[in-house]
């Protein structure tokens, strides 16, 4: 089964070393916004902005997916 690496920069780079294995592409898909959705919640809690960069890789380090947020909160 494939192993891809789930990278974040949220102004530091933090790269995975461990992996996960995921056999599907829609699977991959999903797990990838499971992790940028968890990140932003728990930046958002932190911050008035944020951006995040989640890079996914397969195991020959070639990048596969990219997803960008951006959050801005405005409290009135």
């Amino acid at each position: 089964m494939p192993r891809y690496f789930f990278d974040i920069n949220d102004g530091a780079d933090l790269k995975d070393e461990v992996g996960r294995e995921i056999r599907e592409p829609l699977a991959l898909r999903r797990e990838a916004l499971r992790v940028m959705t968890a990140l932003m919640a728990a930046e958002a809690e932190d911050s008035q902005d944020c951006t995040l960069v989640l890079t996914v890789r397969d195991e020959s380090g070639d990048g596969v997916m990219t997803i960008r947020l951006v959050c801005q909160i405005d409290d009135t």
